[in-house]
């Protein structure tokens, strides 16, 4: 705060907040942030970079109502919760998440291997709310679209290299231009992220786990000679290799009779020190190595545009994990996991769209997407006198179809009204052969179950926006999202009807969302404005059963409502002042009584609170340059993100305490930025915070903590 008053004191006359144009829409031409009547979060390059957005996890501390964090598996695999939908079990390929994630408008339907690094982005945006009818599948919480640099007639050459604390090194580089000017530009990219020394302790091997080695290329080809007809290829890769997930055992690790329903200790506290994890050595891994392909084409049909995207994932991914960190009351009995994955995806999309008149723009759009998977995953729980296993191998399929369409017609200059519905089918197979101790079917001993099914609905969006001023825009929408059911895993080899041997239902969302976007005091201030009502049906949420398993179920129906407030402050030149804040809150409705939050045991419902669904959370900081003599410039920002405390499952036994982490930068260099030299800081403060938690009785009571204190010294050159 210091530094911002000095910042204020010390500058020139103001200047205006900067414009942000998006494609969350999907129209053909980008659109000012503040001309979409949607609740959508933004961020272009240099915004990513001051923010310290590194990869897909950093994304949730800068977006109101959203979590992004690793939990478990590799470090590559991440939880996202927004606005009350949320996955926990990341890591596996039965699990999908609500919020989509878009890479050039490609879906990625997995997140066992998205936290990648940021490669050569160049503009970021969140959508928040179901994006049921342009979107469609699997975002019935929002969708994350990550946009990259495309070559064109503009040449550059970008470069970094950092050093940090933890032995950490961060190498990228990205060049491209045109190859036949006015018709044909290239480009590739690299990244290289090391660290060789973790910040977590572990007294049993003597290691200090956390280290990770990132690798990383994109490749793109754009032709665009003709004004009717232009094509984009892109390839890319990604080979991880890291320490796995490394969770902080805490004591004691029962309490009371009853382990679906007595929460966890409220003495409970690390078994060495906060960071300290005891798993055996070779326990804890993660490795990743991916890859995939995007082509996109654009047909000029008249007044009409034909676009058609094509694209292939495959990512083969292997982790191993002690889920209850190598402790116990009698350490170490352990619960150990095992996984081997791989997965391949086919999507492709097409989309027609146009205008009619001066009045009228639309769009319609065919979408279809196929998955194979691969997952061997074995577990050993200690923990019990006889030490049974299980080893499962399981195999499924997805085909998902869509038809949609949209349309906007504006009825007067200032009021518009939009409406548009889209069709999703989805059928899934699944096949799951289990062998060891823990292994059990309807009929007893080694168990063996092959599913299938099918689900399909139609969501709908019917929205009005009126330009109050030219600089104000107010919003009214009503949007229906869909979730398909699914199968079980996690049921730690049962396959019963009691749990694996049946499907989980859909989940359905109809959500009202209100909003004002302003640019006020003549441009220097933005203030935005979203508030919504969503209602949840059979919302799917991890469980933990009898046995100790971790499935997903459906809970049953759930209302969320919250506010949403994001503000940008240019009150002189190069100077920019950012504050985000959400509230929500979630009420339970009617609760599914055969799931443990409906009260298994005679016992009483949960809190009625969604699991890392924080009641407020939000954001505060600056970024300024102050130009010097010789073209040199001096720049600095400080951000403070607060969270409020959450449960992390459905039960509401494991409850995380707020947090307040700070972090900022200060820079030397051309007052182009053509070169500059940057010290970059998280949790300066150098805080002890967890973000999650698993109690399971007798089993586990183990937190992940968030990262302390880290530092990085970078070079950056561009040209």
């Amino acid at each position: 705060m210091a530094g911002l008053v000095l910042a204020i004191g010390a500058g020139p006359a103001a200047a205006e907040v900067e414009e942000i144009l998006v494609t969350a829409q999907r129209r053909e031409e980008s659109q000012s942030l503040q001309d979409v009547p949607v609740a959508v979060s933004a961020f272009n390059e240099q915004q990513i970079a001051t923010r310290q957005i590194d990869a897909v996890k950093d994304i949730g501390q800068n977006v109101p109502n959203l979590q992004t964090y690793t939990v478990t598996a590799g470090s590559e695999a991440i939880q996202i919760h927004a606005r009350g939908a949320s996955v926990q079990n990341p890591g596996f390929n039965l699990s999908e998440s609500p919020v989509g994630v878009y890479v050039d408008d490609v879906y990625f339907g997995r997140l066992a291997s998205i936290n990648l690094d940021l490669l050569d982005v160049e503009r970021l945006e969140v959508l928040r709310g179901p994006q049921g009818t342009l979107y469609g599948r699997n975002t019935i919480a929002g969708a994350i679209k990550i946009v990259t640099r495309t070559p064109g007639d503009d040449s550059w050459l970008t470069g970094s290299i950092g050093v940090g604390n933890y032995e950490t090194t961060r190498v990228g580089l990205s060049v491209g231009g045109p190859i036949e000017e006015g018709s044909l530009a290239g480009s590739i990219a690299g990244s290289y992220d090391n660290r060789n020394k973790g910040w977590q302790d572990n007294p049993v091997t003597g290691e200090h786990p956390g280290e990770y080695t990132d690798k990383a290329a994109r490749a793109k080809v754009h032709w665009y000679g003709s004004a009717r007809f232009e094509a984009t290829l892109t390839g890319w890769m990604a080979d991880v290799t890291n320490d796995g997930y490394n969770g902080v055992p805490y004591v004691p690790f029962s309490n009371g009779p009853n382990p679906n329903f007595d929460p966890a200790p409220a003495n409970s506290a690390p078994q060495g020190g906060f960071y300290d994890t005891f798993s055996a050595a070779g326990v804890n891994y993660g490795e990743s190595q991916q890859g995939g392909a995007n082509l996109h084409l654009s047909f000029q049909l008249g007044e009409a545009t034909l676009r058609s995207i094509t694209g292939y994932a495959n990512s083969d991914t292997q982790f191993g994990f002690d889920l209850a960190g190598g402790g116990g009351d009698a350490r170490p009995p352990g619960l150990l996991l095992a996984s081997d994955s791989n997965f391949d995806q086919v999507t492709q999309e097409f989309q027609l769209l146009g205008t009619a008149g001066e009045g009228l723009f639309w769009q319609l759009g065919a979408y279809y997407l196929h998955e194979n998977g691969h997952q061997q995953f074995s577990g050993t729980v200690p923990a019990i006198s006889t030490a049974p296993s299980f080893d499962e191998e399981i195999d499924n399929q997805t085909n998902s179809y869509a038809l949609y369409g949209e349309a906007t017609y504006q009825i007067t200059d200032a009021l518009s009204l939009t409406g548009g519905a889209r069709w999703t089918r989805d059928d899934k197979s699944s096949s799951d052969d289990c062998t060891g101790g823990f292994c059990v079917d309807d009929n007893g001993g080694d168990a063996s179950v092959s599913l299938d099914d099918d689900w399909n609905e139609t969501t709908f969006k019917l929205g009005a926006d009126y330009q109050l001023t030219d600089d104000q825009l107010v919003y009214l929408s009503y949007s229906t999202g869909f979730q398909a059911g699914g199968f079980r895993t996690l049921c730690f080899g049962d396959l019963s009807s009691a749990c694996g041997g049946t499907a989980f239902k859909p989940q359905t969302v109809g959500s009202y969302e209100l909003g004002w976007k302003s640019d006020l005091a003549d441009n220097t201030v933005r203030l935005n404005v979203a508030t919504f009502y969503a209602r949840y049906d059979d919302i799917q949420q991890i469980v933990i059963n009898d046995a100790g398993g971790f499935p997903i179920d459906n809970i049953g129906d759930v209302d969320v409502y919250g506010l949403e407030l994001e503000v940008t402050w240019s009150p002189i030149a190069d100077l920019s002042v950012f504050a985000q804040s959400g509230f929500q809150k979630s009420n339970f409705g009617s609760v599914d009584p055969a799931s443990p939050p409906g009260g298994l045991n005679g016992q009483a419902p949960p809190t009625d609170e969604l699991p890392s669904n924080p009641r407020w959370q939000g954001k505060i900081g600056f970024d300024y340059s102050i130009p010097l003599a010789s073209k040199l410039a001096f720049f600095y920002g400080f951000d403070l993100f607060h969270s409020d405390s959450y449960f992390t499952e459905s039960r509401n036994l494991v409850k995380i305490d707020d947090y307040t982490r700070l972090n900022g930068f200060l820079g030397l260099g051309a007052d182009d930025r053509q070169w500059q030299v940057v010290l970059t800081a998280k949790n300066i403060a150098d805080k002890e915070d967890n973000v999650s938690g698993i109690f399971a009785n007798n089993v586990t009571n183990v937190r992940t903590p968030l990262p302390p204190a880290e530092y990085m010294l970078t070079l950056r050159v561009s040209y």
